[in-house]
């Protein structure tokens, strides 16, 4: 999770100072830095130093870095020092050079010349040029050496601490800074709080990483990020009930729209004992087009709905995923249903249609073979019947009752063909006494 917030830094870096023109902040009771001279600069050199800025806004940097290096060779006073010494710093920085940005604004720090603003913003920047670096500690050592001296501290630099002790996975010093930022700040910050919780989950303090979460869900509603991280932390808190209602209310909002999503919630009504709603969940999703059809998704609606006892449903779902399977355990379990509910030639096709599939265990093809058997047999097709009864009889696990079905048969078949012999001999008999009347 902080790798995603880990992005937002440049921007950070790129943004603190304009922004804290609109930022709360905190009067530190350091004592007054007093300038070492009030020196200024010369009409010479400001008017090349005017053209040197130029170069820079049009980012013609070379040119630049080159002028301002031919001004340190002349005699300077210290405040032309510092602020040729301030440019070449921003110069290399633009260009990614930000360790040698770094060395050019302590040296402008160093000469004492530049007014408290400047000079204390200038402290600032050099822990930025260091953090641009990679250089996270060196940059917090700068960040303090800045809160020693400067008059006045805002809350994007406690922001920016907080960062740059998040950047080291120092997460409980980081929530430190952070929370003084968030406390002076005037108008809640989403990125802010979004740190917060980063460093709450980072920390596996769930319980406070949910309040954070309920404070970023009022900040952005509509951000579907935030409603699952609750629903996922609810869940890690053993709160089923609070991770389900929140994934509820998320779908009510529309926020439940991609598969993961919905199959999560579907899940969630599952683990909690509800099948119909799991179903219903799973049915839509398949039904709009939002989770792909596949043997998969097809087969665990029909497991969801032979749990909710929803028999029709079931057997619908398990058609699909007949349709997509490669082997025959689906049209096993459709065969298990049409028996329960005698419905013999639905479960005489499913059966047929697992045994030509295969993919069976040597137990379930025997069981297969059986109850086709059965099922020929209720259907009064008894030499189909007897067939499969053989087949069955071919597997350990089921021989003994096949061949019981077997011999149940015969003596069925014997029994009706003496009752047929039976009523034939007794009409011969009536028709041959018709005959000597």
């Amino acid at each position: 999770m902080i790798n995603k917030y880990t992005k937002l830094l440049p921007l950070l870096l790129i943004n603190m100072i304009a922004c804290s023109v609109f930022a709360g902040s905190i009067i530190t009771d350091n004592k007054k830095r007093e300038r070492s001279n009030n020196e200024a600069m010369s009409e010479l050199i400001y008017k090349k130093f005017v053209k040197l800025q130029e170069l820079i806004a049009d980012e013609q940097y070379a040119e630049a870095k080159k002028g301002l290096t031919e001004l340190t060779a002349k005699r300077l006073n210290a405040f032309e020092e510092a602020s040729i010494n301030q440019f070449l710093g921003w110069v290399e920085s633009a260009e990614g050079r930000y360790e040698s940005a770094s060395k050019y604004l302590q040296k402008a720090i160093d000469t004492d010349a530049l007014t408290n603003p400047a000079h204390f913003s200038m402290m600032l920047q050099k822990s930025q040029m260091l953090a641009g670096g990679d250089k996270y500690q060196l940059a917090l050592d700068a960040l303090d050496e800045y809160y020693k001296v400067t008059d006045e501290i805002q809350d994007t630099t406690f922001y920016y601490e907080a960062s740059l002790y998040a950047q080291m996975e120092k997460y409980k010093e980081a929530m430190v800074p952070l929370k003084k930022a968030i406390e002076l700040s005037d108008t809640p910050n989403e990125t802010w709080y979004y740190l917060l919780l980063s460093c709450h989950m980072n920390t596996s303090e769930y319980l406070q990483a949910s309040k954070i979460l309920d404070i970023l869900i009022e900040l952005n509603p509509n951000k579907k990020e935030y409603w699952n991280m609750l629903s996922q932390v609810y869940f890690t808190l053993k709160k089923d009930e609070k991770s389900l209602a929140v994934l509820v209310v998320a779908d009510e909002n529309g926020m439940v729209s991609e598969e993961k999503d919905r199959l999560q919630l579907s899940k969630m009504y599952q683990f909690l004992g509800n099948p119909y709603s799991a179903g219903k969940v799973l049915e839509k999703g398949l039904k709009d087009g939002v989770i792909k059809p596949t043997f998969k998704r097809w087969d665990d609606l029909g497991n969801i709905w032979y749990s909710a006892a929803e028999m029709d449903k079931a057997l619908f779902a398990y058609d699909k995923a007949s349709n997509l399977a490669t082997d025959g355990k689906i049209d096993f379990q459709r065969a298990y249903i049409y028996f329960d509910r005698e419905d013999w030639s639905s479960a005489k096709k499913a059966l047929q249609s697992a045994i030509e599939k295969g993919g069976l265990p040597d137990k379930k093809i025997g069981t297969a073979w059986l109850l086709l058997g059965m099922a020929e047999s209720e259907m009064n097709n008894t030499s189909g019947a007897i067939k499969a009864l053989r087949k069955a009889s071919e597997f350990q696990n089921v021989r003994v009752s096949a061949v019981q079905w077997i011999e149940h048969l015969q003596k069925q078949t014997i029994a009706a063909q003496a009752r047929i012999a039976a009523e034939k001999a007794m009409a011969d008999e009536r028709a041959a006494n018709e005959i000597v009347e």
